[in-house]
């Protein structure tokens, strides 16, 4: 419920926990929302009146030494509602009508958990709906019956006394998150004192600006692209392969070189680097091509043939992206073959799939409520007029013939898919044209990071239904999974700027594990840049998703990795992803995954 969470569309939230606190220049690290994605007004005023009654920064450090993950996610929850009791107590004197907002509050989490469905409602967790049912239950006056004596115990461990100060408030937390969840709280980093300059500091700033990687190219491939040699391919870091990049106008021709021309002008892709290459990424950048209407491979290029009129560097980058081109045409022949072999079983899976796609868009809109600029007003969305120029404020029946619903399938293409590009192809080919077949327009989209560059390539276009550019799908280089989402969500909300489609949902096929040459920034007081990998990647992918649910894309994931980033695909999405490990998977795991992404809207829309 409380999310970690940077995002302009949550300005409303923000203005509550401001409002809560009285202080219009704290950036909270947390907001609230309830399960239909609306904001949650109260518990946003929570976090703001913590910020006002407790010590702010002491309460974000203890969270955020916490940590993510399924059983921390729990945890931080049910925290939450510790300190909602602390600062309820606190507050109410100064406040009176907050005792009718919390019964209002108890009232909404009924009403919307007696809408969800039994499928949403298996996902969720039953420690932390306990403890929901518990305390609303309590506001309210009501009875509960159906919870056990440890549930009962942790609720009152739960009560924070309004007269605790911060210290005993961190005391019962970190008891609580010992004895419930068997867990330490982990010590703090020790802080490099800043005064410590001279010969170290030089040394590190000479080792992190070092000279450019010319070694950070695509690496051939291994294996026969059908899921051998244990499918997923680890790409480890070391200091040699880490890739500075202090001229991006080399990179840029290189790039350039090696996958054509960017779809968009200088000015256009200078308005992208500025919303979307900040933080973390503040030192890379993002090029788009169009590969859906190229033409089948014809002769071979020479990898080796002389170049007139080039010398030196130019020379060199200019047979590197030869090479490359050289090794797309190869696996896009190499993918058609794959799709002749397994003609049988990839029309059998389109036929089972585009027949489970329309009863499931049957089920979910003939006799479902959409948002729409006509039909019953929604007062409560009234706001949305002003504050975000959004005229779907009303409810309207909708219709599968007539509904505005788009799909992007977005294909993980680094070097960790090198072993199985020829079944994703295929995978992606049955999906896309699944759902054409249903009249859902599909888009399909590959990833990958090179050289500085996010590159991403656009496969299949809306509307086309024979997705032969899909064949082009190639695996090669890294991926900054956190970068591409944002991308991809910053040109979805253009489209529906556009009124293109209302309902838009992302599906990624990916094994969930971030992993780039260009380092993170060094965090603050830091003397060295650290590697794109492990926990901090996973976690920025992971709020770049919850800021496109916030957005209104519903994001899932088709899950093809390995067992050990099981872990990691649930930081990154939640509940909304499926396991897939065969082509004939592929089918029921897409169902799954629609199925509770048109759920999770026809809540938004309907909440």
């Amino acid at each position: 419920m409380i999310k970690q969470h940077y995002t302009g569309s949550s300005r409303r939230a923000m203005n509550l926990i401001w409002n809560a606190a009285g202080d219009y220049t704290w950036n909270s690290p947390f907001l609230a929302f309830h399960p239909n994605s609306d904001v949650d007004e109260y518990m946003n005023m929570v976090i703001g009146l913590s910020a006002k009654w407790l010590d702010r920064e002491r309460i974000t450090d203890f969270f955020e030494r916490l940590g993510q993950g399924p059983t921390l996610d729990e945890a931080s929850s049910l925290l939450w509602l510790g300190i909602e009791n602390c600062v309820y107590g606190k507050e109410l004197p100064d406040r009176p009508q907050l005792e009718r907002l919390r019964r209002e509050r108890a009232e909404e989490f009924f009403r919307i958990n007696g809408m969800l469905s039994e499928q949403q409602m298996s996902f969720m967790s039953i420690r932390v709906y306990d403890q929901e049912l518990l305390r609303w239950s309590s506001v309210l006056g009501r009875k509960v019956l159906s919870v056990t004596p440890g549930a009962r115990k942790l609720a009152k461990e739960l009560e924070f006394s309004p007269e605790w100060n911060t210290d005993e408030v961190l005391q019962q937390m970190e008891r609580i998150l010992k004895n419930t969840f068997h867990k330490m709280l982990p010590d703090r980093p020790r802080v490099r004192e800043p005064g410590k300059k001279g010969l170290l500091r030089t040394l590190a700033a000479n080792l992190s600006s070092g000279a450019e990687k010319s070694a950070d190219l695509l690496i051939l491939r291994k294996g026969s692209g059908s899921g051998d040699h244990k499918r997923s391919v680890h790409i480890s870091h070391s200091f040699a392969a880490e890739y500075v990049p202090e001229d991006l106008s080399s990179s840029r021709a290189y790039i350039e070189e090696s996958f054509g021309p960017c779809m968009y002008t200088d000015a256009e892709m200078e308005i992208l680097h500025r919303n979307l290459c900040t933080g973390d990424d503040a030192s890379c950048r993002l090029w788009f091509t169009d590969e859906s209407r190229k033409k089948n491979p014809g002769k071979e290029p020479d990898p080796h043939a002389p170049i007139s009129g080039e010398t030196g560097r130019q020379s060199a980058l200019t047979k590197e992206g030869r090479k490359l081109r050289l090794d797309q045409e190869k696996q896009w022949k190499r993918n058609e073959a794959y799709y002749r072999a397994h003609l049988f079983q990839i029309r059998e899976s389109i036929r089972n799939l585009s027949a489970q796609t329309d009863t499931i868009f049957q089920s979910y809109l003939r006799y479902g409520q959409i948002r729409a600029k006509r039909g019953k007003l929604e007062g409560a969305k009234a706001w949305r007029v002003n504050v975000l120029s959004d005229m779907n404020i009303f409810l309207a029946d909708s219709d599968p013939e007539d509904a505005s619903v788009s799909v992007d399938l977005l294909l993980d293409a680094s070097q960790s898919r090198m072993n199985s590009q020829e079944m994703i192809a295929s995978q992606a080919l049955v999906i896309a044209r699944s759902f054409e077949e249903c009249h859902i327009p599909v888009r399909v989209t590959q990833f990958r990071s090179l050289r500085g560059y996010t590159i991403l390539q656009r496969l299949k276009e809306y509307g086309e239904k024979s997705g032969e550019g899909i064949f082009r799908y190639y695996a090669g280089g890294w991926n900054r999974d956190a970068l591409c989402l944002k991308a991809m969500g910053y040109l979805m909300e253009e489209e529906r700027k556009k009124e293109m489609f209302q309902t838009r949902i992302l599906l990624v096929l990916t094994d969930a594990s971030p992993n780039d040459s260009v380092p993170l920034p060094p965090k603050e007081g830091g003397l060295f840049a650290r590697e794109y990998e492990g926990d901090e990647p996973v976690r920025d992918a992971g709020e770049a998703v919850r800021a496109l649910v916030s957005d209104g894309i519903y994001a899932g994931a088709l899950f093809y990795g390995a067992s050990s980033h099981l872990e990691q695909v649930h930081q990154i999405y939640g509940q909304q992803y499926v396991r897939v490990k065969t082509l004939g998977q592929l089918p029921d795991a897409v169902c799954e995954l629609l199925r509770r992404s048109l759920s999770q809207a026809q809540t938004q829309h309907t909440g």
